[in-house]
């Protein structure tokens, strides 16, 4: 049988490379805004800092999932863990 552990754990690896891979966008990201931070034209210069803010606001809400999806992965790795543990302490108890 398949423990349920190491089902999880690529998962969380997942989890974290999307994390590094959202941490690269807002390099990338942050380069831009300071392209356009010095573009002269007030409408455009406007309008990027308005899709800059959503934009901000959407990595920030999938980094927090991600986080959330992390942490909930964890916690039912340890309830898991617990709960061979104590099958074992069991098993051992019967013998």
């Amino acid at each position: 049988m398949v423990k349920l552990g190491e089902v999880l754990d690529p998962i969380r690896k997942q989890a974290i490379d999307l994390k590094d891979a959202l941490a690269h966008a807002r390099y990338v990201y942050d380069a831009l805004d300071l392209l356009l931070e010095n573009v002269a034209d007030d409408k455009l210069r406007g309008a990027s800092q308005e899709i800059f803010a959503v934009a901000t606001e959407r990595m920030n809400a999938i980094d927090d999932m991600l986080d959330e999806l992390y942490r909930q992965l964890s916690a039912t790795d340890r309830v898991l863990e617990g709960q061979e543990a104590s099958l074992k302490r069991g098993d051992a108890d019967r013998d």
